[in-house]
């Protein structure tokens, strides 16, 4: 019998900010991958598989599958052993030892911690890229114009396709003043924010804790030049 373990990278999204399960992994099977090539390798040498998994995933989190997913090989044709002969097993009784929750996005305090960390992330992206418009456009007079609010609109980064078009519906960041204020709309066209929300009011309300908002809380504040 040999058995084989691997992460199941569709239980990922439930980590907070987790791409892959360790640093030095270059890729993560979902659950077709692993059991296309399990079932390859069975075929090849002779096996069966059987497939299985621990980490049920939380309620509501979908059918994402086991957080570490298992495959069991066994020889075809091969002889059982004494203790798997059945009628001859016995029972055995586990006692718990020790038990660990892992941190969830279904947990609140867990989603407002990665929710906060990439709208941040975000603004302070959007940011440097403004001030670095801004300084290009200094050098070109006759390009560098002011309306006359004193309201300079910026432009998001390049996306895919589908990105792009649903960034690009959004209100843009904007500057007025010392200060920096990006949408809260803007920033949930971002990938990886609206994967952490359901929508822009409860972005809202998991970001004002510990975020600067406007004054009728529909942009993230922030200011223009770090002190």
């Amino acid at each position: 019998m040999v058995v084989i373990s691997t992460p199941n990278s569709e239980f990922n999204p439930l980590f907070p900010a987790v791409t892959l399960r360790d640093s030095d992994h270059k890729f993560e099977w979902n659950r077709r991958q692993f059991q296309t090539w399990a079932l390859s390798v069975a075929n090849f040498y002779n096996y069966s598989v059987e497939f299985t998994g621990v980490g049920e995933p939380p309620a509501g989190a979908g059918n994402v599958g086991y957080c570490t997913q298992i495959g069991v090989f066994q020889k075809i044709g091969a002889k059982a052993t004494e203790s798997c002969i059945a009628g001859q097993c016995d029972e055995h009784v586990y006692k718990i030892v020790y038990t660990v929750s892992y941190p969830s996005l279904q947990q609140k305090e867990v989603r407002k911690f990665a929710l906060t960390s990439e709208v941040s992330r975000q603004v302070q992206s959007l940011k440097r890229r403004y001030v670095s418009s801004v300084k290009i456009l200094q050098d070109d007079e006759s390009i560098h114009k002011l309306n006359d609010t004193g309201i300079i609109t910026f432009f998001g980064p390049v996306f895919t396709e589908l990105e792009k078009t649903n960034i690009e519906k959004s209100p843009k960041p904007f500057c007025f003043g010392n200060k920096f204020y990006v949408p809260l709309e803007r920033l949930f066209a971002y990938p990886k924010v609206n994967r952490l929300c359901e929508n822009v009011d409860m972005m809202r309300a998991l970001i004002r804790d510990t975020m600067r908002l406007n004054r009728d809380g529909s942009a993230v504040k922030v200011d223009l030049h770090d002190p």
